[in-house]
């Protein structure tokens, strides 16, 4: 049983949130980029985040940029991390960012990350993209592996 599991999951939820604001207030690009994106749960060893999708996300094909998939799977890494337990949320060791389908301005991504292994040197993470379709499902977006130094 991991660390994180003898939290309370309003403690979990309030630690994960704490790590979230902190991201936002301390980063000019976090706070560019991710002004709409919210907390929703958090778990052992795995988060969920949303995000509206503003024209400030979009690339020159008026869909979802690629940078900003990729600074969500590195944010929501870390969140996962917390969530896992770990007081560190690590610095990048290996990114990866898989493009599977597109978003568009106003479309509600959701966000999901996993901490699959916190070592005392390094996490292991997953990351998974989708958007909300109009029946109420989701589709893929992106996929993720970040791999992260937490010693």
């Amino acid at each position: 049983m991991s660390e994180a599991a003898e939290l309370k999951t309003d403690d979990l939820l309030n630690t994960v949130q704490t790590t979230l604001t902190r991201y936002l207030t301390s980063s000019p690009l976090y706070d560019l980029l991710l002004s709409t994106l919210e907390l929703v749960s958090a778990s052992p060893d795995r988060v969920t985040l949303k995000l509206l999708v503003l024209p400030v996300h979009v690339n020159s094909k008026a869909v979802l940029h690629g940078s900003l998939s990729a600074s969500l799977v590195d944010l929501v890494a870390g969140l996962a991390i917390t969530a896992a337990g770990s007081p560190k949320t690590g610095l990048s060791t290996d990114l990866h960012v898989s493009f599977a389908g597109a978003a568009k301005e106003g479309d509600t991504l959701w966000i999901d990350g996993f901490a699959e292994r916190v070592g005392a040197t390094l996490a292991y993470t997953r990351v998974r993209i989708e958007k909300e379709t109009q029946n109420g499902g989701r589709a893929l977006v992106a996929t993720g592996s970040h791999t992260k130094y937490v010693k």
